[in-house]
This record gives C-alpha cells, structure tokens and sequence, in this order.
C-alpha cells in the first residue's frame, strides 16, 4: 500500500489526551484514520525524497513532500529522533543495544535502526537515566 501522496494533507485530531488520531488524505481523496500506536517510526526515503510512517500491519504511507522532521516530532511527544534518517514511536522501543534500537513486535524484524550519537546524547538528556 505504497502511495503517492505529493497533493495529499495530512491533519490531526486528539480523541483524548494518551490517544492521537491521524487522518490521512490520500492522492485520490480518500481519508484514512491512522492511531499513533499503529506508527512504529518514520523513515526519510532518500531516493523519493520525502518521509513515510512504517506501520504495524507492514503497510508504507509516503508523506507530504513538506512534511519534515520538525513536523513529524511536534505530532507527539512520543515521536523521538534517534538519526537523521529515522524517527521512533518511542511506545515501541524495547532497549538500545550497541546502538542499535530494538523495537517491540511487528517492528523488530524489520530494518536496523540505529541512534546517531548526537542524538543519542538528546535521548540521554530528555529521559532520565537510572
């Protein structure tokens, strides 16, 4: 279900504050509701040049060609940066191990998603460490 989606909006809209719904707006004009926990990362494609949202059911929807890495971070604060490339649902992390995020199920077979350490210096001064 890999879209073109360069005339597409996307909003949002809270349900309630732990809840966050998604609409999505497909080329050809169909609204589709995506739950933030259906969102395991987002991931920059470099060759199409815009950022898809990886979901739970193995489906890809490519972005908004504005759409950017600022946009994505300020939909919730779930939503954390761990590489110039890739953006986790932080609800999903399980561990970092040698870098390297290990994710809950489905996510954890997919592809190697690995903090940077800029941003793993972030991750360290945003949550606490114990």
């Amino acid at each position: 279900m890999n879209m073109n989606t360069d005339n597409c909006n996307h909003t949002n809209t809270e349900k309630n504050q732990e809840e966050k719904i998604f609409l999505y707006t497909t080329i050809t004009g169909n609204l589709q509701l995506i739950h933030l926990e259906q969102i395991g990362y987002f991931r920059y494609n470099s060759k199409s040049k815009l950022w898809e949202a990886v979901l739970n059911n193995n489906h890809i929807l490519a972005l908004r060609r504005n759409t950017n890495s600022q946009k994505i971070l300020s939909l919730h604060p779930y939503l954390i940066q761990i590489s110039q490339s890739h953006i986790i649902n932080i609800s999903y992390l399980v561990s970092i191990e040698d870098n390297n995020c290990i994710l809950l199920p489905p996510f954890n077979e997919m592809e190697l998603l690995q903090v940077s350490k800029s941003f793993m210096k972030k991750l360290k001064e945003k949550y606490a460490c114990i």
